[in-house]
């Protein structure tokens, strides 16, 4: 064999070999300012989420610190969330953490202590010391039933009776 070839060959086995690290040290790799938007089907942001910090870890699980997510309704923030620290599941659209969370909206400030969000139906549960502050601006009618849903509530209609 002659010597190019057998410098190449070492060239190609050590860039195989480099890459394969850099494919393996991508699975915790840090970056700062990470942003993860989501659009729906007419390209209209519906959702933001940050993170001042992500680490890459196995099984498609982002390590985020500084979090943030902006939720959006007609191209208008509707809702902010933050946290110090959780794990965002990327493949199954959840997120965790034992921190403390706060959502922002226009009218209330909901805080707690531990959360899970579910990506997929946009909804938080909190596990400890959950308090809930609302805007005393808030019209109490919104809050009720319509008045044709208190009657159906109140008299039940059965088929079967005359």
């Amino acid at each position: 064999m002659n010597r190019p070839k057998i410098y190449w060959s070492w060239v190609l086995a050590g860039l195989l070999a480099g890459s394969v690290a850099v494919a393996q040290s991508t699975d915790s790799q840090a970056v700062t300012g990470f942003r993860l938007p989501e659009y729906d089907e007419e390209g209209r942001l519906v959702q933001d989420l940050q993170g001042e910090t992500a680490v890459f870890l196995p099984d498609d699980i982002i390590q985020l610190t500084g979090l943030k997510i902006e939720f959006f309704r007609e191209g208008e923030v509707s809702a902010r969330v933050f946290s110090p620290e959780c794990a965002f599941d990327r493949t199954r659209q959840r997120a965790a953490s034992k921190e403390h969370i706060r959502i922002v909206t226009e009218q209330a400030v909901l805080t707690g202590d531990g959360f899970a969000w579910n990506g997929e139906n946009k909804q938080f549960q909190i596990f400890k010391n959950a308090q809930l502050t609302m805007d005393s601006q808030i019209e109490s009618g919104l809050l009720a039933l319509p008045p044709e849903a208190d009657e159906a509530e109140a008299a039940p209609e059965d088929e079967d009776q005359p």
